[in-house]
């Protein structure tokens, strides 16, 4: 909750400044620290963020670690039961999984529509940014529209749960530089790795095989409705 209101107060006076005056935005993101400017204080810390959810050692969250062997715990011997409902269960959270990535795409085509017809400036997509990181933060904390979409009893059972950030940050997929770029990339290496492991070790991602996403060996905070 403590995180939720900080990143909302974040958003609201980054929405604030950049509709009556933007030019508050721009001159504190690029306040020059000598020899440093605070966006690159922004960009080290995003950066150092994504780096750890690609380490094992480093990513300790079950909802975005369990794609690592740490955190997979074998349910024991598998049996036809098991597997048929394993298989059912897969099939309908990788069609959650699809029907996210087109509803997000459409999104973001929305908003570089706006964007390119000057609806809104290159500040105002940054601000969409943290808003993304606000509703990532939000869906955790109050309401996931993703779990609606994906059907899954939590965060720490989600199978998109390591998408956040690209999805946060694909915006900037607009405003083409190093430091925008950089950030992409490696929000895409995190996608990239997750699909991955979820392809060669699906059996981590679901409680029927991993002990560690049952309910009653669950340590997390989380929502849950399961």
């Amino acid at each position: 909750m403590v995180k939720l209101l900080l990143k909302g107060l974040i958003f609201c006076i980054s929405l604030v400044c950049a509709l009556v005056y933007p030019d508050i935005l721009v001159r504190f993101f690029t306040y020059n620290l000598s020899p440093l400017k605070v966006f690159h204080i922004v960009w080290f810390c995003v950066v150092v963020i994504l780096i750890k959810r690609l380490i094992p050692q480093l990513n300790h969250r079950m909802s975005t670690g369990k794609a690592f062997q740490a955190h997979y715990s074998n349910a024991g011997e598998d049996s036809s039961s098991r597997r048929e409902k394993f298989i059912y269960h897969k099939k309908k959270v990788d069609k959650g999984a699809i029907r996210s990535a087109v509803y997000w795409t459409i999104l973001i085509i929305v908003i570089g529509m706006l964007y390119y017809y000057n609806i809104f400036n290159y500040v105002l997509l940054f601000v969409i940014v943290i808003f993304f990181i606000f509703m990532d933060q939000f869906c955790i904390t109050v309401w996931c529209p993703f779990q609606w979409l994906m059907r899954n009893k939590c965060c720490n059972a989600c199978r998109i749960n390591n998408w956040g950030y690209f999805m946060a940050f694909s915006p900037l997929i607009f405003i083409p530089s190093f430091w925008t770029y950089s950030i992409l990339f490696l929000s895409v290496m995190v996608v990239v790795q997750w699909e991955y492991l979820y392809y060669r070790y699906p059996e981590r991602f679901y409680e029927y095989y991993n002990t560690n996403l049952m309910c009653k060996n669950c340590e997390s905070q989380t929502r849950c409705k399961g």
